[in-house]
């Protein structure tokens, strides 16, 4: 099974790091497992850090909009 996380549609999803993970404004540590495998970051107000999902304005944002 292929799971694809409601993070990777987020501008502010970072890149991913050795050792880190993925991390993101909102979890600059890493993004844990469970929230990035099984969390619903659209449908929540607030991820962490006051930082909620922000979804990318443009399919061109989208390709060179990593933080």
């Amino acid at each position: 099974m292929v799971i694809i996380s409601d993070c990777t549609d987020c501008k502010n999803l970072g890149n991913y790091e050795e050792g880190k993970g993925m991390p993101c404004q909102a979890f600059p540590e890493g993004i844990p497992s469970e929230w990035f495998l099984k969390g619903n970051p659209k449908e929540v107000k607030e991820c962490s850090n006051g930082i909620g999902f922000e979804p990318y304005e443009s399919e061109e944002e989208a390709n060179n909009g990593k933080k």
